[in-house]
């Protein structure tokens, strides 16, 4: 007699369990053997629980407990003193040997703190509050939609007084610049930094945090590289340097192209350059002598025209439009010129400065900063730049030496602000607070003589170049995406 075939179709039954059987689930996972909730008529079945139940059930059906502990773990003796990558786990300086459970602990408390802005509340038993209306949540309050969790003083963007930050590997620890760092930029697409300086060499780099292998090297014979910057498309990079001339390296093939000095002027030195950012933004600026700025197409590096200033100029920087440009002269004087019309459209002087040094502008178009040689950086609103008489919104003053270095990140909240001529000379500025992080940089931090700064597009990174041929880099975690 042949056997009848199952039906796939029909739903198959459930076995019911002995009592044996419930007897070792309670012992391997422990769970009760008797049901104690009314409606759980077996331990296992407390996945079928309707969510608005699960408040009612007992403690110890909730809180699961470890399936298996390995009693050794005790025994197990580590020196976390003897390892590079396991100090950051101790409490103390002296602190050496930890037990295997403890070392586990640690180590999950180090991943939280890596991963701050990762939500891990899927790993978290669901409470009486998960399980209310998502709406009435919402209503329940005034504040901003985008707000963060657990941010109630500041509704949208940036915590003040404090920044988080976690520090990655070196952007450059697979090939170290053999002198000073004068230029560090990230691609636009976030995920490639390009390092230049003293050295005469240009570097890209791949950032993935953990190795950021070498992508290209090449090096200009006699050519120091003062200024580089990746052009608005990303394809290539220009490097200036003490020179009448220049180079354009193509990104892709690694192919270097050599620029001639312009025709019909005689500038020794193209030593200070800005890069318009867009894809649509087609100039670039190089500060000549006398106070000529030059204009000159990103695709074909040749010359447009020509802006003079009353004085010989320090420092340029592009709006985010790309056709509105920033200089700030040797005497303090601040510039606005229309790339269209080719003409100034206002001008100001640096509140207290006597020699202005660097300049900077939002990417948002909301702020301009600019430093001077005794340290301090005035933050000015973008909309009060046309008048002749400007004050700044907030003067910092947190460094004694000339400021060379200024950067906003892509959002605008933060500004960093160094100098090297003094060791350790950095700051992070919060704009909308005016105020300077306190939490770092620390004295531990390792920053040295800052030569170079630069946020990623997305903020998420933070790369800083020093006089040792370094290019530190830290993950500011507030940011989701570098």
């Amino acid at each position: 007699m042949s056997k009848r075939k199952a039906n796939p179709t029909l739903p198959r039954k459930r076995r019911k369990k002995d009592k044996s059987e419930l007897e070792l689930e309670a012992a391997l996972f422990a769970t009760s053997a008797t049901p104690s909730h009314p409606e759980v008529k077996d331990p296992s079945e407390i996945k079928d629980v309707p969510e608005d139940d699960w408040a009612s059930l007992p403690n110890k059906m909730k809180e699961a407990k470890p399936a298996w502990v390995d009693e050794h773990d005790e025994e197990v003796k580590v020196d976390i003193s003897a390892h590079t990558r396991l100090r950051k786990l101790r409490d103390t300086e002296t602190e050496s040997e930890i037990t295997g459970t403890e070392l586990t602990a640690r180590l999950r408390r180090q991943f939280k703190k890596i991963n701050q802005t990762n939500d891990l509340d899927w790993a978290k038993l669901p409470t009486q509050d998960d399980t209310k209306d998502g709406l009435e949540s919402v209503v329940r309050t005034t504040r901003g939609l985008l707000a963060r969790e657990g941010d109630d003083s500041n509704p949208i963007g940036l915590p003040p007084k404090e920044i988080k930050v976690v520090r990655a590997k070196d952007a450059n620890m697979t090939e170290r610049s053999q002198g000073v760092v004068r230029s560090v930029r990230f691609h636009p697409n976030g995920q490639v930094i390009m390092t230049a300086g003293l050295d005469k060499t240009l570097r890209l780099f791949n950032i993935d945090g953990l190795r950021n292998p070498k992508l290209l090297s090449v090096t200009l014979d006699g050519f120091p590289i003062y200024s580089s910057d990746f052009t608005a498309d990303g394809r290539q990079v220009v490097c200036t340097s003490r020179r009448h001339h220049f180079y354009s390296i193509d990104v892709e093939t690694g192919k270097v192209s050599r620029v001639p000095g312009i025709k019909g002027r005689r500038d020794k030195s193209f030593e200070v350059m800005a890069m318009a950012r867009g894809p649509n933004n087609p100039y670039f600026a190089v500060i000549g002598n006398s106070g000529n700025i030059l204009i000159l197409d990103q695709k074909t590096k040749q010359y447009i025209f020509q802006l003079k200033a009353n004085a010989p100029i320090a420092n340029c920087s592009f709006s985010s439009d790309g056709y509105t440009l920033h200089t700030i002269c040797e005497d303090g004087e601040i510039y606005r010129w229309d790339l269209r019309s080719r003409r100034c459209i206002g001008r100001h002087q640096d509140h207290a400065s006597h020699r202005g040094t660097s300049i900077a502008c939002s990417l948002d178009g909301s702020y301009y900063a600019c430093g001077s040689s005794s340290g301090v950086a005035n933050l000015y609103d973008y909309k009060s730049g046309q008048s002749s008489k400007v004050e700044p919104v907030k003067a910092f003053m947190n460094l004694t030496t000339p400021l060379d270095q200024l950067a906003f990140n892509s959002t605008g909240e933060i500004l960093a602000m160094a100098s090297s001529r003094a060791k350790d000379a950095f700051r992070l500025a919060h704009i909308s607070s005016r105020s300077v992080f306190s939490n770092w940089p620390t004295i531990r931090t390792p920053l040295n003589y800052v030569t170079a700064l630069e946020f990623s597009p997305n903020s998420g990174y933070l790369a800083v170049g020093n006089a040792k041929g370094r290019v530190l880099l830290y993950r500011l975690t507030y940011y989701s995406s570098a």
